[in-house]
């Protein structure tokens, strides 16, 4: 059924991914004046301009929101559904990664700016997190379900 509680931390993930998504996820200062805002898909740099070199965060996060949303519409097979939360997941730990890598290693500019995460740079941490609930509440049930097939 759809209405499983499953279903809505499943739909709640997608949201914050998605919400992730379309805000600014960090700002490179230098001396106390932001200077580039990253985003998902771009850097924008003191002049405006939009550089792309950050578009696999981008890529990494619409994919787990993708199969997010695709695992809603799966509770006919919940192993499968539980599998799809589980690589969810795997893709947010790789998003974090290259968030790291995006906003510690690769600086824009001559490489002194500060970087400093904004909130929505935490919004896939909490959508992992109800991926977890999620796949809990699947194995849950597949646990109920197979006790009722050994009754029978």
């Amino acid at each position: 059924m759809i209405q499983r509680i499953q279903t809505i931390y499943l739909l709640v993930a997608v949201v914050l991914s998605v919400v992730c998504l379309c805000m600014q996820i960090g700002t490179f200062t230098e001396g106390g004046a932001a200077v580039y805002s990253e985003y998902n898909l771009w850097v924008t740099g003191p002049t405006g301009v939009r550089q792309f070199v950050t578009w696999p965060l981008f890529a990494v996060l619409l994919l787990s929101a993708a199969i997010g949303l695709y695992a809603i519409f799966m509770y006919a097979n919940r192993l499968l559904q539980a599998r799809f939360c589980m690589f969810a997941m795997l893709l947010v730990v790789g998003w974090y990664i290259l968030y790291v890598v995006y906003g510690g290693v690769l600086k824009p500019g001559d490489g002194s700016a500060e970087f400093a995460p904004t909130w929505a740079g935490a919004c896939p941490l909490v959508a992992s997190v109800f991926y977890f609930l999620a796949r809990r509440a699947i194995m849950a049930d597949e646990r109920l379900v197979r006790a009722a097939d050994r009754i029978r």
